[in-house]
């Protein structure tokens, strides 16, 4: 277990070769100790045969116990956070991390399927949004939250933060919604969008993190109306917000 920390100690500060952690870690059963904590979804071996802490990794290294017992607990939410990074959230952030009973992983393998479930979830048993909307997501999910928008009665603040090539894409539509919509946009660099989110009225949200590829996660993404987890989403949205994503110029 020593060893176990060590790696992932190690491994937090940057990716390294095997040859790399042997000149760190002098031990003859480093190798096995390796296969171990890949079986176990602490860290991976990336294409550039060097091996990276997933988010799971991390969760365990920060201390967060409760939080691994209860992602250990289910394996819809082992393989989830095993096959994710942490990327660029803070450890002030990600220390704060709870998982709730109340979790459930939205993941349907087709996009258009996966969508429908997004939206069936938040719609379906939902009121329309009131006050707030707040999105941290790729392309592919902007025209459905477009939609959603086109229904609304009233007139929420929207903020919604755009990978960059997603950003030039939409100028027209912006245009056209700005003049009927409350909205805020700024653009990120995709590898700085390390979560993807939905948060409507602080009632409920979807959150996801970057892939072991460092490409967005958002093949599958967790749903949840736990306040307390809701406001640790928005904190993320607002760090982005606030200290990686920038206006246009």
């Amino acid at each position: 277990m020593i060893m176990n920390k060590r790696i992932l100690k190690i491994l937090s500060g940057e990716e390294k070769s095997f040859e790399e952690l042997r000149g760190t870690i002098k031990d003859e059963k480093l190798n096995v100790v390796l296969d171990e904590m890949k079986d176990s979804g602490l860290i991976f071996l990336n294409r550039d045969q060097r091996y990276s802490i997933t988010l799971l990794g991390k969760i365990l290294l920060l201390g967060l116990e409760e939080a691994y017992k209860e992602i250990t607990k289910r394996m819809e939410l082992f393989n989830f956070f095993r096959t994710r990074i942490p990327s660029k959230i803070p450890d002030e952030i990600l220390l704060k991390f709870r998982v709730y009973g109340d979790f459930k992983m939205i993941g349907k393998p087709d996009l258009t399927e996966r969508k429908k479930e997004i939206m069936n979830t938040a719609i379906g048993v939902q009121s329309h949004a009131e006050k707030e909307i707040y999105v941290s997501a790729p392309d592919v999910y902007r025209p459905t939250l477009m939609h959603l928008i086109g229904a609304l009665k009233t007139r929420p603040q929207i903020k919604i933060i755009f990978p960059e090539e997603d950003y030039k894409k939409s100028n027209i539509l912006l245009e056209v919604t700005s003049g009927v919509i409350k909205l805020n946009t700024k653009i990120i660099k995709p590898e700085d969008q390390y979560m993807g989110s939905l948060i409507i009225d602080n009632k409920f949200c979807f959150f996801g993190f970057r892939n072991l590829e460092n490409k967005p996660g958002w093949d599958a993404v967790i749903y949840t109306e736990t306040r307390e987890c809701i406001e640790w989403v928005k904190e993320n949205f607002d760090y982005m917000w606030k200290n990686l994503a920038f206006s246009e110029k």
